[in-house]
């Protein structure tokens, strides 16, 4: 790294004249410094306003690409601060909400595919543009067309920017600060085109690393990427003494088809009693439980009583920032295997599975304010009682009019 500063040439990009969630990306400079300088005003860093202005919810806006070159040399300079924070930007880049992509990981063959599509559907647009039956609506028309156009080319071109500069990022390995390490090992995840580069470096990444949720980050991108001859490698971790790389490899070790008792007991054991959540495992917020629940819900054991009884335990535990999205994203994943669909007609509590029944049992048990998030929604769907009073007669805890 030169003394040179990372933001030269950041006032020759025409900021002005592209587009972030919230209009024209003019203040985009002023984040960018806020992020250098690394002081702020209010509640969030500089660097989520940014994101919450070029990759808003997950939609990567015109000007985002324009940003990737400054964010790779700021996360490249040790003299600043926070740099976990930039690299986590530019996976939000690259890829989005990674959220939407586990437990499977990234394929960019699919918005490249989308991008092709689109441009071969030109005729189609410029027939559609031309039958506008007057010049109000011509013209919305083709504001839709270069719209759709721009969104489509800026996901492709984002990607594509941050896939450039992964090389050069992976050094950040071997960095001081844990968090950056384990925000480094996320990066490589999402980025599969790299990964004849990027295994080699995590697998010596995960062998010398001294944090258990950075080792586990690494582990757990070795399945993202999705290489069988990782494999070996991975399984070496399922009996390890230490929870986070047993997580991480029971995780990794189900994307390649594997749900041996071993695995499912990992899982199971994490969703009812996960680590201690921390800023070195950047997936699902830090919830460990969340994406073993996830993962196994994948698997034929998931409506088993075992692993229900796991997942009721975790949301039932749940406490502090930590336990908020354990139960969360547990929860979620409960609700959505053991009431899917819609039944269309209401159910008599004869009617449901040995399982449902159980969770039915375990929120008539429960007090209504304690509900996790998902439950009203699940019952309704369901047609079953959604009052706390109602639900404790259909379970038969009491009998009506008590």
């Amino acid at each position: 790294m030169t003394d040179e500063d990372p933001l030269t040439g950041l006032d020759d990009v025409p900021w002005a004249q592209l587009q972030h969630s919230y209009g024209m990306a003019d203040d985009v400079p002023g984040h960018l410094r806020a992020m250098q300088a690394g002081v702020w005003e209010g509640r969030f860093p500089p660097s989520a306003q940014l994101a919450n202005h070029i990759v808003h919810q997950g939609t990567r806006s015109q000007a985002a690409v324009y940003t990737v070159p400054f964010l790779v040399r700021m996360a490249l300079d040790p003299r600043l601060v926070n740099r976990h924070r930039f690299v986590r930007l530019l996976v939000d880049i690259g890829i989005g909400l990674d959220n939407n992509y586990l437990p499977n990981g990234y394929d960019p063959r699919d918005d490249r595919a989308s991008l092709a599509n689109l441009r071969g559907e030109a005729d189609d647009w410029a027939q559609w543009i031309g039958e506008a039956p007057d010049d109000e609506q011509r013209k919305e028309r083709e504001g839709s067309w270069a719209q759709a156009l721009i969104n489509a080319e800026t996901v492709v071109r984002c990607y594509d920017a941050v896939r450039e500069a992964v090389p050069a990022l992976a050094v950040l390995l071997t960095s001081d600060s844990p968090e950056l390490r384990s925000q480094t090992a996320n990066l490589l995840a999402w980025f599969p085109e790299s990964a004849a580069t990027s295994i080699p470096l995590l697998k010596a990444f995960i062998a010398d690393e001294s944090s258990p949720g950075a080792a586990a980050t690494g582990v757990v991108a070795l399945g993202l990427l999705g290489e069988p001859a990782t494999v070996p490698f991975i399984r070496r971790y399922l009996e390890s003494p230490i929870v986070e790389l047993r997580w991480a490899s029971a995780f990794a070790l189900t994307r390649f088809g594997t749900a041996s008792p071993a695995v499912v007991d990992v899982l199971t054991q994490v969703i009812a009693q996960p680590p201690e959540k921390t800023e070195t495992m950047p997936f699902l917020s830090g919830s460990y439980s969340g994406l073993a629940a996830m993962v196994l819900a994948e698997t034929s054991e998931a409506t088993t009583l075992r692993a229900v009884d796991a997942m009721l335990v975790s949301v039932a535990d749940g406490t502090g920032v930590g336990g908020f999205y354990d139960r969360y994203y547990t929860a979620h994943t409960l609700f959505t295997l053991v009431f899917p669909g819609n039944p269309g007609e209401p159910q008599s509590f004869g009617d449901l599975s040995n399982v449902q029944q159980h969770v039915v049992r375990f929120l008539a048990d429960q007090d209504e304010a304690a509900w996790p998030s998902g439950a009203v929604d699940a019952l309704r769907r369901w047609k079953v009682p959604t009052r706390h009073s109602h639900l404790r007669v259909y379970a038969g805890f009491v009998q009506a009019g008590q």
